[in-house]
């Protein structure tokens, strides 16, 4: 005969587990205290009859990957379809080698007794989410009495299958809810879809950024030629007046010495007509000549002067000079006027980006920014939208965009003219639904006219 009172305190000890180990060692290891046993071992049991040893007797922590632990996996997956054909009254299967496979009756004697019962572990859905199994050396009885051992053990097992699924496969309240309103699932989707898309988000536009300087001045060629050396190196500060290039003078020295020896000849030759004019008469109209001719030479070398002045490119202002390799410059022939470099005040900085037609949102004035640097993608800064172009132009990626500059707030000290990132203007809020929408629908417009 049971004890009752062994009974109740393995159900008052269930009772206050609230942990799956700790209860699964309890059905392992203390159930002795109402039968005798020499092995136990539990295996959680999924809906497509995946098995996992998860306790066993003796053992305060399982391994699956033992030879023993798979031959037990292997054993409670073949078996489960039995399990659950037991009637719900009395479900426990004696187990048998006759009913494995010829491989698992095989390690029968190498891993259990002889006598195994297996009772189904099942929670309060009905469905099986754990088997017990339990062998000894003594044959298991046939048939239970009210007051035996045996009996009183099934009666646990409906209290450990409920324990162990109200710990591992208890569902939600949010599921219990899914699962009782079957009929309007539907209805729950639509609705929770329509509240998503009610959601109001802030519009954004991810855009490529570079750092540029608001008060620039290009740097030109003066005139036609040939770049002889660029004096100042990239990105350099520099004072006003100060040389930046120079282009190749060889061909205005060479026209100004012809000049100046063609001045000093006109300039004896006045000299004489000069001292002949005081003696004789006639002299005095070779003299208008001479004098003619001397101021001609004389305004020829001071043009020449100035356009080897020219030839010298010097800084209009403080700033930083703005160029490309000076490799390539060297030797370069240029046109008047023609772009060399840029002057760009380091103090007063912005942003420029390119917004993609199909990705513009907001393009007004104040719009806010902010900047994300390639070079420090963990440092970012704010910026405010002062210029969007009304015509599109080629971005440097090659694609239709609109020109926007900014001005930053501040002066970040990771901020320096020529960095290139990628800059998020924000626009005003809207629907979630519309911004998700928006490109279908303009897709669809494009193409269908309607």
């Amino acid at each position: 005969m049971t004890s009752p009172t062994a009974f109740y305190q393995l159900a008052a000890r269930v009772e206050a587990i609230s942990h799956c180990a700790e209860l699964g060692f309890a059905i392992c290891n203390e159930t002795r205290q109402l039968v005798e046993y020499r092995q136990a071992a539990l295996l959680s049991l999924s809906a497509s009859n995946r098995a996992k040893l998860v306790a066993h007797s003796g053992l305060s922590d399982t391994d699956n990957n033992t030879p023993y632990a798979l031959w037990l996996a292997d054993v409670a997956k073949e078996i489960a379809p039995h399990c659950r054909a037991l009637p719900p009254e009395a479900r426990v299967l004696a187990l048998a080698p006759a009913q494995l496979s010829e491989p698992l009756a095989r390690q029968w004697s190498e891993w259990l007794p002889p006598h195994v019962w297996v009772l189904p572990l099942t929670g309060a859905d009905g469905e099986i989410h754990a088997l017990w199994f339990l062998g000894r050396d003594d044959a298991w009885p046939t048939s239970l009495a009210p007051d035996s051992p045996e009996f009183a053990l099934l009666q646990l097992s409906g209290l450990y299958g409920y324990a162990w699924w109200a710990l591992t496969a208890k569902p939600s309240r949010f599921r219990q809810f899914w699962q009782r309103n079957t009929g309007r699932r539907l209805a729950y989707i639509l609705l929770a879809i329509v509240l998503v898309m009610c959601i109001p988000v802030r519009e954004y536009t991810l855009v490529p950024a570079e750092i540029i300087s608001l008060q620039s001045e290009v740097i030109a060629a003066p005139d036609s030629g040939v770049i002889q050396r660029m004096v100042v190196l990239p990105n350099s500060d520099v004072k006003k007046g100060q040389v930046l290039a120079t282009l190749d003078d060889t061909t205005l020295h060479n026209r100004l010495a012809v000049a100046q020896a063609e001045l000093e000849t006109a300039e004896t030759t006045l000299h004489q007509a000069s001292q002949q004019a005081i003696e004789d008469q006639q002299a005095k109209s070779e003299l208008a000549m001479a004098e003619g001719k001397y101021r001609e030479k004389k305004v020829e070398v001071e043009s020449i002067k100035r356009d080897l002045a020219k030839l010298t490119i010097r800084a209009p202002g403080n700033g930083v000079f703005v160029y490309s390799d000076p490799d390539d410059w060297a030797g370069r022939p240029v046109q008047t006027g023609e772009r060399i470099g840029l002057l760009a005040d380091p103090n007063n900085l912005g942003v420029r980006t390119w917004a993609p037609v199909s990705e513009s949102t907001n393009l007004d004035h104040g719009a806010p920014m902010k900047v994300f640097l390639k070079v420090a993608p963990l440092d970012s800064f704010t910026a405010k939208l002062d210029y969007a172009g009304y015509q599109t132009v080629e971005a440097p990626n090659g694609i239709a965009s609109y020109l926007l500059r900014g001005t930053l707030d501040g002066k970040p000290a990771v901020a320096r003219i020529g960095l290139q990132g990628t800059a998020r203007v924000t626009g005003d809020w809207a629907l979630l639904g519309y911004l998700l929408l928006r490109r279908p629908i303009a897709t669809l417009r494009a193409g269908s006219g309607w």
